[in-house]
């Protein structure tokens, strides 16, 4: 039996969330018995195991480079005893190479996940610096949740140095949390990852078991579906995307698993030289019962479910006319379609059915600017098929 005792703050920093991302992570793959400060797994090999079961195509697109400085794709097979063996410097090719000689890492001493604080650095589940591992990506707060004004550490940046079995979990938040890596100008590189939010961590850590845990993966996994989506065509209007997405697709899944509300936060980290920065960190309640749901149970009577699927479709598929439309600030009816998101954003958000006639009427504006010969175009034909809901 394998204990790990968990006393590191659940602060909401990047840092904590990818840390407890992946215990959570771990308990839902693992036959484990959770108690209050502490989870304890039946089995040496549980950590072997999950990386054994970890899914190729989702590696392969955990496109996160490391920084020239880092060397934790040399120092973690050291440290487990691997001499001579590391991987490229990306976290793809680092989970790969983990997943390709997992059989052989086993865990058998008791963890302590608590923050050690020292003259100018932290260390995790160790007692010696030199033990432990560290990289740029797991420092783009430097660190924030533990500060102190008597230690003079409320400006001063500190570096965690983390055990090789922490830095395994650390890993497992970071596969079970990334979303997707954009370009853009200046070919600067961003990643968004989604966690869940202090308030479920806590709860899940406290009061779950890992059945209630899978299932609250299960949802997690729904979302990132939606904003895996929603980022890669508008990575510049991610936030009213990412609420409606989710409000619209997750309502029907937490009335289904009997949850009255889940929430996560959205990190976009960008890497800026030799340093990774949190850009934006967003946070996302969705709600079993909303506003919107209410409204359009009333208002569009016994075909709200339908209507539910057709504005998940419209604001989460890749093939969706609003999503593209919106990719390119040149498009002629790009306008419109801001308008008609800001609209639905309203009206999905706040059950604002103003915001629905608004959102008809930016559709037919957009029409009238791209309608052909016959008087067609993609807009009317959603305005059609909407009027069957209504």
């Amino acid at each position: 039996m394998v204990k790990i005792k968990i006393s590191y703050p659940v602060d909401g920093t990047f840092l904590s969330s990818l840390l407890f991302e992946g215990l959570l992570y771990t308990m839902s793959k693992s036959d484990c018995k959770i108690n209050v400060n502490s989870v304890e797994f039946g089995d040496a090999k549980f950590i072997s195991q999950i990386y054994a079961e970890l899914d190729d195509q989702r590696i392969k697109n955990i496109k996160v480079p490391m920084v020239g400085n880092d060397n934790i794709n040399k120092k973690l097979f050291e440290k487990f005893g691997f001499t001579g063996l590391a991987s490229k410097k990306t976290y793809s090719d680092l989970l790969n190479t983990l997943k390709s000689i997992c059989e052989k890492i086993t865990i058998t001493r008791e963890l302590n996940i608590s923050a050690k604080l020292k003259k100018d650095y932290i260390l995790v589940d160790l007692d010696d610096k030199s033990e432990g591992i560290q990289a740029a990506i797991f420092k783009a707060e430097r660190y924030i949740g533990i500060s102190s004004a008597e230690a003079k550490l409320i400006s001063k940046h500190l570096t965690q140095y983390f055990s090789k079995e922490v830095t395994l979990i650390l890993l497992l938040g970071l596969y079970s949390s990334f979303i997707a890596t954009v370009a853009w100008q200046r070919q600067q590189r961003s990643s968004f990852f989604l966690t869940f939010s202090t308030e479920d961590i806590m709860k899940l850590l406290r009061g779950a078991n890992r059945e209630q845990i899978e299932i609250y993966f299960e949802i997690k996994d729904e979302a990132m579906n939606a904003l895996r989506n929603i980022i890669l065509k508008n990575p510049h209007n991610e936030l009213l995307f990412t609420e409606m997405a989710l409000n619209v697709q997750l309502q029907k899944l937490l009335r289904e698993k009997n949850i009255d509300k889940i929430s996560f936060t959205l990190f976009k980290v960008t890497l800026e030289g030799q340093i990774y920065k949190i850009y934006e960190q967003i946070p996302l309640t969705i709600l079993s019962e909303s506003p919107f749901s209410k409204v359009a149970s009333k208002f569009f009577n016994k075909k709200s479910g339908d209507l539910i699927n057709y504005l998940h479709w419209l604001f989460s598929s890749p093939n969706s006319i609003i999503l593209n439309s919106l990719a390119d600030p040149n498009n002629p009816v790009y306008s419109n379609m801001i308008s008609a998101v800001n609209a639905m954003y309203r009206f999905v958000m706040l059950g604002d059915i103003q915001g629905w006639f608004e959102f008809i009427r930016e559709l037919y504006n957009a029409h009238e600017k791209t309608k052909n010969e016959k008087g067609e175009s993609e807009y009317i034909k959603i305005v059609k098929n909407i009027g069957v809901y209504v």
